[in-house]
């Protein structure tokens, strides 16, 4: 049943994702389209929802029923997941399912900020807005020891880019960073642009060349803060990878690994033979995804906590 359910998937995505998201549709069209795709996968049952603020970014919480358990953030994890879409799509609500399936499998308490989105803001106001975001949850009590930051697709980028700056901005680093299937090198010289190509049921190059340069405006591709694939790593806490051996962005994270593990960093990469770009946004449906996010639920525990 999941073989089959996992090639329904890739048919869906092929058919109904992957044509529409990228020119030659402009990007209102694809930021509605995204939005009506992701509102039909499945999360999961008791998952509540609530929204704070950074200023003028909206952050939506996803947490589990608390019960009799510790309801105080002082007493709980927290997981600031940065959402993908390109730079120039995405959002909280279009997240919501695998928010609620990070939340239902970590029993953390999970943030997803509604950061500004290119073209019509580019770098460096959308990483400014996951700023904000991650020191609003701090305000909020969380400890950084029991905070992590979770990231997929070009929210990895945001993610990378605003974590390693925060030591020199004097707030305090989480204790953990997971990346899911992240665009990390924006110049797209990864080879598996091109050998996944077909593969891929998710992402095109013309849509990922509209959206990097979208999202970096007058500056070059190629500059750390815009690529933090060549940035300097040795700041990043325990990080974890995971992506798809189908995937076209595959590269971008074994080269990451690499870059940061040579900087000095804890890295862990963790390959899934057979999948494509951000397959676990397919929890509700699929059950090795669902694994995936155990996984990294597991992960968590191992660094989260006092």
């Amino acid at each position: 049943m999941q073989t089959f359910l996992k090639a329904l998937t890739r048919l869906i995505l092929r058919a109904f994702f992957k044509p529409f998201i990228g020119p030659p549709f402009p990007v209102a069209f694809q930021r509605r389209w995204l939005a009506i795709l992701s509102g039909s996968a499945p999360g999961p049952k008791g998952i509540e929802t609530s929204d704070v603020w950074a200023g003028e970014v909206r952050i939506a919480r996803f947490r589990e029923g608390v019960g009799p358990g510790p309801a105080e953030p002082a007493e709980r994890d927290a997981v600031v997941l940065v959402h993908g879409g390109g730079f120039v799509a995405g959002s909280a609500s279009s997240y919501a399912a695998l928010a609620g399936w990070i939340a239902k499998t970590s029993g953390a308490d999970v943030y997803v900020p509604e950061y500004r989105l290119a073209p019509e803001h580019p770098h460096p106001e959308p990483t400014d807005d996951v700023f904000a975001a991650y020191r609003a949850v701090l305000d909020l009590g969380y400890s950084a020891r029991r905070t992590a930051v979770i990231a997929d697709s070009a929210g990895g980028a945001l993610a990378v880019s605003t974590v390693r700056t925060l030591p020199e901005m004097n707030v305090p680093s989480p204790a953990a960073l997971v990346l899911l299937s992240p665009w990390l090198d924006l110049t797209l010289t990864s080879a598996s642009i091109s050998a996944n190509a077909r593969r891929d049921p998710m992402l095109r190059r013309s849509w990922l060349e509209q959206s990097s340069r979208s999202y970096a405006a007058g500056l070059h591709r190629s500059d750390p803060r815009i690529s933090p694939l060549f940035a300097d790593l040795s700041t990043l806490p325990p990080t974890l990878i995971q992506v798809g051996s189908d995937a076209i962005l595959l590269d971008d994270s074994i080269r990451f690994a690499d870059r940061a593990w040579a900087a000095g960093a804890e890295v862990e990469l963790q390959r899934f033979e057979g999948w494509w770009h951000d397959f676990q946004a397919s929890a509700g449906t699929l059950r090795p995804a669902r694994d995936a996010l155990v996984d990294v639920s597991s992960f968590l525990k191992r660094r989260l906590g006092d």
